[in-house]
């Protein structure tokens, strides 16, 4: 079968439609990447807070809780692996402590 230019570069534009394999792992890493600097943020803001400042920081705990939950159910919805579905529920349960944390330091 001879296949023509425009055949051609009809058939390269479907397969790379998505983009490449190079730029689906760069963005892979660049995602973790920014949820170890987003925890070690948290983590410095957890110290800074609680040494100099005296208060909680319960809130921005929910927010980075709230980013990985929230990954974590589309991995488990996309993925359908039981490692994925355990870790959406893991970071469920860290997120709605947090939430009750928040609710019962402010309550009273």
């Amino acid at each position: 079968m001879i296949v023509n230019k425009e055949q051609l570069l009809e058939m390269s534009r479907k397969e790379n439609k998505n983009g490449d394999e190079r730029e689906e792992k760069i963005k892979l890493r660049s995602y973790a990447i920014s949820s170890c600097v987003g925890m070690l943020i948290c983590m410095a803001l957890f110290a800074l807070e609680g040494a100099v400042f005296d208060r909680s920081t319960t809130v921005i705990w929910m927010i980075y809780g709230g980013i990985m939950f929230s990954k974590a159910i589309q991995d488990a919805i996309c993925l359908k692996k039981k490692s994925d579905i355990l870790l959406a529920i893991l970071w469920g349960v860290v997120l709605t402590m947090y939430v009750v944390f928040y609710v019962l330091e402010n309550i009273g």
